[in-house]
């Protein structure tokens, strides 16, 4: 009865928003806001939120279209309504606002058919009508009577904030504000309970049920699946200094994947990293169990940079991972969607009630970093791709990983001090003491200026300031701006940069507003990097991490110069606290260099800035050559060639590898160059007999069995080595004493010929005899080994 109750409700709803006018009472319209971006929102960023646009964080009735002016930093608002005119006429619109600001009008009530009129495409004074073309609309003619849906969105960094729409006749000259005489507030839209409010899903089995925002009451289902964790928990692994853009060939291969990661982190939802990024070639392990609040048809679309794949189970099982797969096989912006058909599933069943096994397997290589997992559901309202959050999520708890012992970690515990991983891989710290132990000033905690915290102390020694202005080396600048000007030395190949703006308690105002950015790579002729900046306000707290700033898009430099428009209220001093650049040394084409490569002669500079070495002797084991336009004629190695490369029509290119050549997607040889490729026995032999004096006594010591396990520096790591003598499909498990798998280390087809190494850490496993079982193959061998 319960359930056919529910249902009814849902389908008057229903046809109550379809059949019926959504206008709504005169003279008012809602002014939404969803906050917490960490950087300007974009209307990706915004769609993706998935209580967008039904339930805002927050809302206010407002009379005239001019949405409440300096509200706050990093949100995105939106207002939704009709506007009627009495008698029909031909009207003119008009934007002003800060940043960005979009405004749609439908020629009818119905939203779907809106149009974008006008935008603001950076930001402008509250009656600056005529700084950008794009401000104002067309003529539109309004029919008297008729009701028009509209919306104006507004996308806010830092600084003021405003959007304001004007209106005139065209037989009119001045503008005025769209006011209370001719607006109307749109009703329609389906109010639910807040996520996490109590309610009773009409199961006595299941436990802790919930709202989940959308009007589904949702509970925790029983399991006998003893990997199944907590609700809303789901880790990140990261293992660190493992270079290469692969999952397969680079991250599955490092002898500490997947059990001995470096750090990990908690996240919010299937995406992320949340604190982890502008870090360079480090992989990502994710584990966990996706639940669903209807039984329906879902989507999946995987984003991420530079590799990552995604696996979902058919069920709970590990076993069936496999049964649905995504991919990114080279690197894709956040929410570039449609890149690859390998990154969308086709419409998958998905049942409540049921636990869905899911993992994730991500490489980074260099430049941006990110994995996300999308999805369109059955009760989301808008048929658009959403972030998936953490109250679908369980944890997966069977995990053996174990990060190294005294490693620095956050117990998320403010409380404590000194958090570190303790014997038994959990994250602890020492509790505070002292008559202010609860006071959040007695954690105040100094960090290391050059530490790879992104955390800033806010105090005035920690911050650049400039109280008096002097002429700006760019002389197309104004004199009376502060600016500072950085000297590289060197050339470099600029990409992106992280900012800290002046985060001194109490002095924020300090710190820099509207930003513009010039580069030069001789100190006298500059050129602008984009247009002007708004850097947000610093909150003068000592967790202040910073916000993305501007992306150089690999400009080459060597002094960067920064100047400020304006800042954040002082009327005197203004600063910012931190920048960092990510950026490679950028000599002359040809100008020697060292690679870090010490198998490769002959490093050079190439001319897109890249330093590399060949070593035509066969002196590498793997080669990536990457998406490079190749300049030498011979490349070589003793196992593999990997390569996107281009051979120009001015080439003759020639790859030898002893075991494969693998030519990427973007591989292309010109029509008049000449391209061979050749597996050579000679460079076999040369790999065998350039390996080294430990690895062969590996080799004499398991001829026969090719496996053996060892003890690490620690007594809690065993070192499992085994060796692949050609390609093939191999398995490598943990296993109990009965037989059960454990964990699985290595599981597919392997090229990486030779000796392989795997870790495995004991301080989970419980104290008995354990199995390694390798299976290469139909070949299967078996080690043992005790945990006391």
């Amino acid at each position: 009865m319960k359930i056919n109750i529910l249902l009814v409700l849902m389908f008057f709803g229903y046809f109550y928003s379809k059949g019926q006018s959504c206008v709504g009472p005169a003279g008012q319209v809602k002014w939404s806001y969803w906050s917490g971006f960490t950087s300007t929102p974009d209307t990706n960023a915004l769609f993706a939120l998935e209580f967008y646009p039904e339930t805002p964080d927050g809302f206010q009735m407002i009379p005239t279209l001019a949405t409440p002016y300096n509200f706050n930093d990093l949100y995105a608002g939106l207002v939704r309504g009709y506007i009627m005119v009495p008698t029909t006429a031909t009207y003119s619109f008009n934007l002003t606002g800060d940043d960005r600001i979009y405004f749609y009008l439908s020629p009818s009530q119905n939203p779907t058919n809106k149009i974008k009129r006008a935008e603001v495409p950076n930001y402008t004074g509250i009656t600056e009508h005529n700084k950008y073309p794009q401000q104002t609309s067309s003529e539109i003619t309004l029919v008297g009577g008729q009701y028009y849906y509209f919306e104006i969105l507004n996308l806010e960094g830092g600084g003021g904030d405003f959007a304001n729409l004007y209106w005139k006749k065209n037989t009119e000259t001045a503008w005025r504000i769209v006011d209370f005489n001719y607006i109307y507030e749109y009703t329609c839209g389906t109010t639910c309970p807040p996520r996490g409010t109590t309610c009773n899903d009409g199961n006595n089995l299941t436990t802790n049920d919930q709202q989940d925002g959308f009007c589904n009451c949702v509970g925790t289902v029983p399991t006998v699946n003893a990997c199944i964790g907590t609700k809303g928990t789901l880790q990140a692994y990261y293992y660190d200094n493992i270079t290469g853009s692969y999952v397969e060939n680079d991250l599955l291969n490092a002898p500490k994947f997947p059990l001995v990661p470096d750090r990990r982190e908690d996240l919010n939802g299937v995406f992320g990293p949340l604190k982890q990024s502008f870090k360079d070639n480090y992989g990502t392990l994710i584990q966990g169990y996706l639940t669903v609040p209807v039984t329906g048809m879902y989507e999946f679309n995987l984003t991420g940079d530079n590799q990552t794949f995604f696996f979902l189970s058919k069920n709970d099982s590990i076993e069936y991972k496999q049964n649905h797969q995504l991919f990114v096989f080279s690197g894709v912006g956040e929410y570039e969607y449609n890149n690859s058909i390998m990154q969308k599933s086709g419409p998958i069943l998905m049942e409540k009630g049921k636990y869905y096994y899911f993992e994730f397997r991500h490489k980074e290589s260099s430049w941006r970093d990110h994995f996300h997992l999308f999805w369109k559901t059955p009760f989301h309202p808008q048929k658009t791709w959403k972030k998936i959050p953490d109250f679908y999520v369980y944890d997966y708890k069977c995990e053996v990983s174990c990060i190294a012992q005294n490693t620095l970690c956050d117990d998320g515990n403010p409380f404590t001090n000194n958090d570190r991983i303790d014997g038994n891989c959990n994250c602890a710290g020492t509790p505070c003491s002292g008559p202010d132990c609860d006071d959040l000033g007695a954690r105040y905690k100094l960090y290391d200026d050059c530490s790879p915290t992104d955390n800033l102390n806010p105090i005035e020694e920690a911050s650049w300031t400039s109280c008096a202005t002097a002429p700006n080396p760019n002389p197309a600048r104004s004199t009376s701006q502060h600016w500072i000007r950085y000297d590289f030395n060197d050339i470099y190949k600029f990409k992106e940069a992280r900012v800290w703006n002046y985060n001194v308690a109490n002095q924020t105002n300090k710190g820099f507003r509207q930003v513009v950015v010039d580069y030069s790579s001789d100190g006298i002729t500059w050129q602008p990097l984009g247009g002007v900046y708004n850097w947000p306000q610093a909150p003068g707290l000592v967790d202040y991490s910073g916000f993305v700033g501007p992306n150089f898009n690999d400009s080459k430099a060597k002094y960067i110069l920064i100047s400020a428009l304006n800042n954040h209220g002082d009327a005197t001093c203004s600063g910012f606290s931190k920048i960092t650049f990510e950026a490679t040394l950028c000599n002359p084409k040809d100008t020697p260099c060292d690679d870090g490569d010490p198998l490769t002669s002959y490093d050079k500079f190439d001319a897109n800035c890249n330093c590399r070495g060949v070593d035509i002797n066969c002196g590498s084991d793997t080669l990536a050559l990457g998406k490079i336009s190749l300049s030498d004629s011979l490349f070589a190695a003793k196992k593999r060639i990997e390569s996107a490369s281009l051979v120009p029509n001015t080439q003759n290119i020639s790859f030898t590898a002893g075991n494969s050549i693998v030519l990427l997607p973007g591989f292309e040889v010109k029509n008049s160059a000449v391209f061979s490729a050749e597996i050579a026995s000679c460079i076999q032999q040369q790999f065998a007999a350039n390996e080294a004096l430990g690895q062969r006594q590996i080799q004499e010591q398991n001829a026969m069995k090719g496996l053996s396990i060892g003890d690490e520096e620690t007594n809690n790591t065993k070192k499992v080595i085994f060796r692949l003598n050609e390609p093939g499909d191999v398995l490598l498990q943990l296993k109990s004493e009965k037989g059960n798998v454990i964990v699985t280390l290595v599981e597919g087809f392997q090229e990486n010929l030779g000796t392989q190494t795997k870790l495995i850490p004991t301080q989970k496993l419980k104290k008995g005899r354990y199995e390694i079982m390798l299976k290469i193959n139909k070949n299967v061998i078996s080690e043992f080994f005790e945990v006391p």
